[in-house]
């Protein structure tokens, strides 16, 4: 099965932008209008058991990896570069390792190849908690989620896995109860058997703990050709925090 997209732009130049975990590729579409009115062409895209792709009881690195070779070959595209934020990098970088002909140039956005200690439990138990037969409106699932988080940022992210059912009620775009069960693989780290010998830019939010010298050293030895940035005012969720910087160092770079 192909991967659900959304291509802005027509052009020579590909981009493929790659969500981060429980996200979609609605969360880069403000930002691939403006990088598509420069001349490139970009694929949005849903990774599976997220957004409007497929579900899956398998959910792993090397299997989206697949997809998004599938994806390629499908639009017959032979060279693109590829922007990847945390879950979404860790596939763009396992896929550049294994197929470096195909990658222009690689961004990663906050995040590295090492595994992460990071506890998705409270996102799950929330989520799994509300009753979506229930639930009227986003906002009153918004205020739901007020019971466990602080940031409205954050809520309005979870609310995007909304999707209205055919009798009308809510239900979740993503597959969350697999997502729930295989989220360990998404923590894990990235390896391979050689290093990716082409140029890499690492974009680290200044107030995201993700990439730090002890971690960039090990992520070196698979892309030993890398370059990191920092954005100020940013945390983790780099192109909403500071989108104005944020595209103008993806744009320069690209």
């Amino acid at each position: 099965m192909i991967l659900n997209s959304k291509v802005l732009g027509s052009s020579k130049k590909k981009i493929i932008i790659l969500h981060g975990f429980l996200g979609s590729l609605d969360n880069w579409i403000t930002f691939s209008k403006k990088i598509s009115e420069n001349n490139f062409e970009v694929h949005l895209i849903d990774q599976r058991n997220h957004g409007k792709s497929f579900h899956s009881n398998e959910f792993n690195y090397e299997l989206m990896v697949k997809d998004l070779h599938e994806y390629i070959s499908k639009y017959n595209i032979n060279s693109v570069s590829i922007i990847g934020h945390s879950m979404g990098g860790k596939t763009a970088m396992l896929f550049s390792l294994i197929y470096p002909d195909l990658v222009e140039k690689l961004i990663v956005v906050d995040i590295l190849t090492v595994s992460y200690n990071k506890s998705y439990d409270m996102i799950f138990d929330s989520l799994l908690s509300i009753n979506l037969e229930e639930i009227k409106s986003r906002n009153e699932f918004n205020l739901y989620l007020k019971k466990y988080f602080d940031d409205d940022g954050f809520i309005l992210f979870l609310s995007k896995n909304l999707k209205r059912s055919s009798n009308g009620s809510f239900k979740y775009k993503s597959n969350i109860k697999v997502l729930q069960e295989t989220y360990s693989n998404v923590t894990s780290s990235i390896c391979y058997h050689k290093e990716y010998g082409k140029e890499v830019l690492f974009i680290k939010g200044e107030n995201s703990d993700y990439i730090d010298s002890k971690n960039l050293k090990i992520t070196s030895k698979l892309f030993p050709n890398y370059k990191l940035t920092e954005i100020k005012n940013a945390g983790h969720w780099i192109h909403h925090e500071n989108p104005d910087d944020f595209f103008s160092i993806c744009l320069n770079y690209l």
